[in-house]
C-alpha cells in the first residue's frame, strides 16, 4: 500500500468526523444508561413518547430522524419488555405507541443518569462549544428537506 506523504493535504470527510464523534457520544451515554438496561438509542424513544404523549411510528420517525428499519430494530426489545405498548390506530396499517406504567418508570429512573451525563458533557465541553454543537446539528438535520 502507498503511504500518502505528510504534506499532502488530505481533505477531512465531514460525515466520517460526526460519525466518529457520535460513537464516543454514544458510548458515553450508553456507559451511563448500562445500570438501566438501556441504550441511548432506546432512551431517546423513550423520551420521545414521553412528551408526545403518543406516536405513530411515522411520527417517531421524523421527530428522530430514523429510518422504518433502524425504528422497529430499537422498538422491538421496549415492545417485548413491557416498556411501550402499541395499538392499532385509526388506519389498520398504523400502530399507536404510548408508555406503559413500566415504560414511564423506566424513562424517569433513566432519566437521571442521561441528566448526569449530560451535565458532565456540559461541563467538560463548555457552553460555547455546546451551542456550536447545538447548532450544527440543528443545521444539519434541516438538511434533510433536500435529501429526499
Amino acid at each position: 500500500m502507498k503511504k500518502v506523504t505528510s504534506d499532502a493535504h488530505i481533505e477531512p470527510c465531514l460525515a466520517l468526523k460526526l460519525r466518529q464523534a457520535n460513537r464516543v457520544l454514544t458510548q458515553i451515554y450508553d456507559q451511563d444508561m448500562n445500570g438501566q438496561g438501556i441504550k441511548i438509542t432506546q432512551f431517546a424513544m423513550l423520551r420521545a413518547i414521553y412528551y408526545m404523549g403518543e406516536a405513530t411510528n411515522r411520527s417517531l420517525q421524523e421527530v428522530l430522524v430514523l429510518d422504518q428499519t433502524t425504528l422497529s430494530r430499537n422498538l422491538k426489545p421496549l415492545i417485548r419488555d413491557g416498556y411501550i405498548q402499541s395499538q392499532p390506530g385509526r388506519d389498520k396499517r398504523e400502530k399507536v405507541l404510548q408508555l406503559t406504567d413500566e415504560g414511564k418508570a423506566l424513562f424517569k429512573s433513566a432519566s437521571k443518569d442521561w441528566r448526569h451525563t449530560q451535565q458532565q458533557l456540559k461541563a467538560t465541553l463548555g457552553d460555547e462549544l455546546v451551542d456550536k454543537l447545538l447548532s450544527v446539528g440543528d443545521a444539519i438535520v434541516e438538511l434533510k428537506d433536500n435529501v429526499q
